[in-house]
């Protein structure tokens, strides 16, 4: 295949690409949905109006599932590229898939965050980092937007499906991509996709919106199929954007190696994207691949030599602190009314944690126990008792300062598998001191404690 050069606004190689572009630099009011066909500069300036919209908003969420509220969404289908030509205004977020794209972007990439509660519902905030990432060019906001939905976004969640199947998929789609890309033009590079890769539903769509290919749509097996929210495609066509990153994020940034969430489901409780795996294969990816260290390097290193022209030098920061040691005051709530807050150590662990909230709450030590570190009952994203064998990540072996935690940050902690006693605990402090040993200990509650036994 012909060596080529990118540039960011010809990412279809046509020649109207950079008046395309132009035109969605000049389409500043909401109100008029931007046209085009050039991704992924649209996806840079679309994701942009969402952020700005939220920000201009003052957007809530729904109680339940913490989506974006339905009263904001038509308005804002309207503003983007893409849309939901047959939602209503009872459409919630997860039917219009590209505004759902962004909201796990821009949550996953910390970009925003669930703040405070006003008239019963939770609001949208922005954080420190999205006056970061605006000060970005639209090549850094790319590669950031990639980093995030490589690295940090859970696909399990934002797919609802399962990860693990997924990303066993993921190398039966690079192999037939190997197999077709040294034959002729990337123009001729259509790819018919396997049986396997049909649950991969808008994950197609979403490398589409990335720049990576064009999607041919199945609609026959949209209409046969009995979820209204699903997406197939028969096909896929390369772009030469596509068929140039391809190869480098599938080798360069393994997704074994930097996804979050595939490690965390691994057992690493603060995973550090790019640090060596132990004992790992994946198809092409061999095992010293999977042990070099790349932790150290910014997620688009290997992509600077496609792009010498646009000057890509710049990301967000990642936090990879590996232990933070400290004093640390949880507030455990049991409902609105009963709560208690208890203080620990960075050193003490999340085992310590289950029992000075027992003794809070005046419960027995009886019955088994996890943390679910999302704040999702039965998720695979948690510590367990230590009598728990499905191999997740045991709390006598996990040392509090071994998890990155945040200020304000809630998980769920769930007792007793019959009864299933649940707790909020909420990261009410963090003191950045060295701890001296001490015995975690209440420091103040609320309310009368439940009756553990009738």
């Amino acid at each position: 295949m012909k060596e080529i050069q990118l540039s960011f606004d010809e990412v279809w190689g046509e020649s109207e690409a950079l008046e395309k572009a132009q035109e969605v630099e000049d389409a500043t009011e909401l109100k008029s949905p931007i046209i085009s066909d050039i991704y992924p500069v649209t996806l840079v300036r679309d994701f942009d109006i969402f952020l700005d919209y939220i920000r201009n908003h003052s957007v809530s969420l729904t109680k339940t599932k913490e989506y974006i509220s339905r009263k904001y969404l038509p308005a804002l289908n309207e503003c983007l590229s893409v849309k939901n030509e047959a939602a209503t205004s009872n459409t919630e977020q997860e039917y219009y898939p590209y505004i759902h794209f962004f909201y796990y972007l821009a949550f996953s990439g910390r970009l925003l965050k669930k703040g405070s509660v006003k008239a019963g519902k939770m609001q949208v905030m922005e954080t420190d980092r999205l006056r970061l990432y605006k000060e970005l060019t639209d090549i850094e906001k790319y590669f950031f937007l990639l980093e995030t939905f490589w690295v940090d976004v859970n696909w399990g969640k934002l797919l609802d499906t399962q990860f693990y199947r997924i990303a066993m998929n993921m190398e039966i789609l690079f192999s037939a991509i190997s197999e077709v890309q040294p034959k002729g033009s990337i123009s001729e590079a259509e790819i018919a996709l396997p049986q396997q890769l049909y649950d991969f539903n808008y994950l197609l769509l979403y490398f589409e919106w990335l720049g990576f290919w064009k999607c041919e749509v199945n609609q026959e097996q949209i209409d046969n199929f009995y979820r209204k929210n699903s997406y197939f495609a028969k096909s896929i066509t390369l772009t030469n954007f596509g068929a140039k990153l391809i190869p480098l994020l599938f080798l360069e940034r393994n997704l074994n190696s930097w996804n979050i969430t595939l490690r965390r489901d691994a057992g690493e409780i603060n995973p550090i994207p790019g640090s060596p795996l132990e004992d790992m294969m994946l198809g092409n990816i061999t095992q010293k691949q999977m042990k070099e260290d790349q932790s150290s390097q910014p997620f688009f290193q290997p992509f600077v030599m496609l792009f010498p022209e646009e000057g890509l030098k710049r990301t967000l920061p990642r936090n990879t602190r590996k232990f933070f040691d400290g004093i640390y005051t949880y507030k455990v709530f049991f409902s609105n009314s009963v709560w208690r807050k208890v203080v620990l150590s960075g050193k003490h662990t999340m085992h310590d944690l289950h029992r000075i909230i027992l003794d809070a709450f005046d419960f027995d030590e009886d019955h088994l126990y996890s943390f679910f570190m999302d704040g999702k009952k039965w998720s695979d994203d948690c510590v367990v008792s230590p009598y728990d064998n499905y191999g997740h990540p045991n709390a006598d072996k996990v040392k509090i300062g071994d998890i990155n935690f945040d200020l304000q940050q809630r998980f769920l902690y769930l007792y007793d598998y019959g009864d299933e006693w649940t707790f909020v605990v909420e990261v009410d402090q963090m003191k950045d001191v060295d701890s001296v040993p001490f015995k975690p200990y209440v420091k103040e509650g609320k309310g009368k404690a439940p009756v553990q036994y009738y």
